[in-house]
């Protein structure tokens, strides 16, 4: 459980989040989530293991923290605010027009609060949401997503994972719903979707994945376990209803090409390479 643990920052640097996780209200079953896993190291396996895959996302992670750098974050260009938004699936395309009417300046530095800010994380999100016209409620919950991953892959130890869809408790709807034994006929989970909720979900996840044997990279690989059970969900509605084809470029799509989309490692569509300058997992 190292990885949890805060390095001592220098007093002209960032303010570290101490983040808490909570009691979890809802318990998660174990035997799911060792199926979700064995899913997981199958469907990577064909395509030369879950290390690669872990690599991508060491990647997506180096280039948000060199771009997002406390140093470096006031020359932010809008170049290099797109190379970031490109990798954020839910926002890619919902959220730069809307960016685009924000002043360039204004942005950066709403980015550097949400990052380095002293107020609550949830407030830091909700103010960089607020960015987008209240009108536009699609483009909000996008601007949500954004904000989320900007925070968990520049600093993925500090900051779990807060998208939508790994967890709405709006909608009662994401990924967390798939580890809940006869979780697809509850009415009412209470998760809660706070940062220490968050957190309290990311560390059973360690302790379950330390049960079977992986301790390091658990962040990542904690990424892509819930990124499998969100694809298993995606395309189990996707067959019985005919929904989220479009969305995710067509209903045939295999689960861990629903997971690279998820998780912002895909390929791009201009050329042979993953997003990340990675080569393309076929």
């Amino acid at each position: 459980m190292l990885w949890f643990k805060k390095q001592v920052a220098e007093e002209h640097d960032q303010n570290f989040d101490e983040i808490e996780p909570s009691t979890m209200k809802i318990m998660l079953d174990d035997e799911i989530c060792r199926l979700k896993l064995q899913a997981l190291l199958n469907a990577t396996e064909e395509l030369g293991g879950v290390d690669g895959f872990i690599e991508a996302l060491k990647n997506k992670q180096v280039l948000f923290s060199d771009v997002l750098a406390y140093e470096k974050i006031d020359a932010l260009s809008a170049e290099g605010l797109s190379i970031l938004l490109d990798t954020v699936f839910t926002a890619r395309r919902k959220l730069p027009a809307c960016l685009n009417k924000v002043p360039h300046e204004v942005l950066v530095q709403q980015i550097k609060h949400l990052l380095y800010g002293k107020q609550l994380i949830t407030d830091r999100m909700q103010q960089f949401t607020a960015l987008i016209d209240s009108e536009n409620k699609k483009a909000q919950r996008a601007a949500w997503d954004f904000a989320a991953e900007l925070l968990h892959f520049y600093s993925p130890e500090r900051f779990p994972l807060m998208s939508r869809w790994v967890w709405n408790e709006k909608e009662t709807s994401g990924s967390l719903r798939e580890f809940i034994r006869g979780g697809d006929t509850m009415r009412d989970i209470t998760f809660g979707d706070t940062p220490e909720n968050f957190e309290a979900s990311r560390v059973w996840f360690a302790q379950q994945l330390g049960q079977q044997g992986f301790y390091r990279d658990i962040h990542y690989l904690i990424d892509l376990l819930v990124a499998q059970a969100y694809a298993d969900y995606i395309l189990s509605m996707s067959s019985g209803m005919g929904m989220f084809g479009p969305q995710f470029g067509g209903a045939e799509l295999k689960p861990i090409e629903l997971i690279v989309k998820l998780l912002g490692i895909d390929p791009a569509k201009k050329n042979e390479f993953m997003r990340l300058k990675k080569a393309v997992v076929h």
